[in-house]
């Protein structure tokens, strides 16, 4: 690709892995487009206070190929424009992109697979997936935590970024991974805009709010007994870690 065409790019991500805060940090780059998750099943969820459009839910999913040729005109006068698409999202689109040399790919992760879990599990029962400002005063709710259930969560999550991988190396492409953890280091932001060819000078604020908890036994219903089941295995880790911070409250200067 030549430096001077523009450049195309997706975030493949689970839920819950920190999909929104990227979006929301690049979003905030004078030079990046980035809307947020368009095949969601519920709604075309544009880029935060862009007033463009792109098509309603049915016209998306009766054609897939045209609405992402209208959503990569849609970043005409940007240098870089994208998106992010969540496991359990439109498998149409994500073949097709998977096999779209042309388009640059971030995977995004979670390192702690019980903080995903959880959050996922507080925006199922709240309804609440996004939070920007002002942030959203619901009250969480609290979780009680089945061990299989969690392990079953964490092997489908990797399952989904092992596919992934397997398809972008059978076809010779390069992506970027990076991680949610790490979204708070300049850094690793810089080097994410290296990787969209968009310079990384100035500073990127995200709008994007936690809903997590930083102290888990303030939403684990069985906070003991989970740690007793989990003494001795990968998750211990998971349950001890402290959580990244919320970049609602941060300036990244880069």
């Amino acid at each position: 690709m030549s430096p001077r065409d523009p450049v195309r790019f997706v975030i493949f991500a689970a839920p819950r892995t920190g999909s929104n805060l990227l979006c929301s940090l690049l979003g905030g780059h004078p030079d990046v487009l980035c809307h947020h998750g368009l095949f969601n099943p519920g709604g075309v969820h544009m880029a935060h206070g862009w007033g463009g459009v792109l098509g309603s839910i049915a016209e998306r999913d009766r054609d897939p190929a045209g609405f992402l040729d209208r959503v990569w005109e849609s970043g005409s006068a940007a240098r870089a424009t994208g998106f992010k698409l969540n496991l359990g999202e439109s498998p149409e689109a994500i073949e097709l992109l998977l096999r779209d040399p042309s388009v640059r790919k971030l995977l995004l992760r979670r390192r702690n697979r019980l903080r995903t879990y959880v959050s996922e599990a507080i925006a199922d029962r709240t309804g609440i997936w996004e939070s920007y400002d002002p942030p959203a005063e619901t009250a969480l709710p609290a979780i009680h935590i089945d061990v299989a259930d969690l392990r079953r969560h964490a092997e489908r999550n990797a399952a989904w970024y092992a596919g992934l991988e397997a398809m972008l190396a059978e076809t010779g492409q390069d992506w970027l991974d990076t991680e949610y953890e790490a979204l708070s280091d300049r850094h690793e932001i810089a080097r994410i805009l290296d990787f969209l060819d968009v310079g990384s000078g100035g500073a990127l604020a995200s709008a994007s709010r936690k809903r997590g908890p930083a102290d888990l036994g303030a939403v684990i219903a069985n906070l003991d007994a989970l740690t007793g089941a989990l003494a001795g295995t990968p998750f211990a880790g998971d349950l001890a870690a402290r959580d990244a911070p919320d970049l609602g409250t941060l300036v990244l200067t880069l």
